[in-house]
């Protein structure tokens, strides 16, 4: 994808991992009739995005880092930009186009109103690298309970589901995914 190299985190993220084809190759086994085309593109991005954001909880950023890099994300607001490093800008600033993006794409259909999930979704996903990145920093192993609670988010399922039906409503039709 051109985004994808335009952004050239490769080279501006080193420590990121560059999962965009294994992920493209994953998804279009979800999705592989052509009329979803539109899904493979709007969960390839967020497959990338959520990538790079565990990189960046798992591998890279210190706990003191990751707060307001949370709280950034939480508040899904440009102007919350000024408390965050380098690095963290530039994937703060994509992830917000990427959104942005999708709300112009869901807008022309009518259908804005899913972007509004995808996001609350992508806030749980930055919420659940959080608490595991603490649990890390502190060296507290969570109990079953704790773990299994921030362990079904990290897994993905919600952001990246959330993320499907938004693509999906694009060719289905507001009748067929109302909320």
């Amino acid at each position: 994808m051109q985004w994808w190299k335009e952004l050239d985190f490769a080279i501006k993220l080193p420590f990121a991992r560059d999962r965009l084809v294994e992920g493209y190759f994953w998804i279009v086994g979800v999705y592989f009739e052509p009329q979803y085309s539109c899904a493979r593109q709007v969960l390839t991005k967020v497959f990338a995005m959520l990538s790079i954001l565990d990189d960046i909880y798992d591998a890279y950023g210190t706990l003191e880092e990751l707060k307001p890099f949370r709280e950034a994300i939480e508040r899904w607001d440009i102007n919350s930009i000024d408390h965050l490093l380098d690095y963290m800008k530039l994937y703060y600033v994509t992830l917000l186009n990427v959104y942005k993006e999708f709300e112009e794409e869901m807008e022309k259909e009518g259908k804005h109103y899913w972007v509004h999930y995808a996001k609350e979704e992508m806030k749980n996903q930055a919420r659940a690298y959080y608490a595991e990145a603490n649990w890390f920093h502190e060296g507290r192993i969570p109990t079953m309970e704790e773990y299994m609670r921030v362990a079904l988010v990290i897994a993905g399922y919600t952001v990246l589901t959330t993320s499907s039906l938004m693509g999906m409503a694009v060719i289905l039709g507001l009748s067929h995914l109302q909320i």
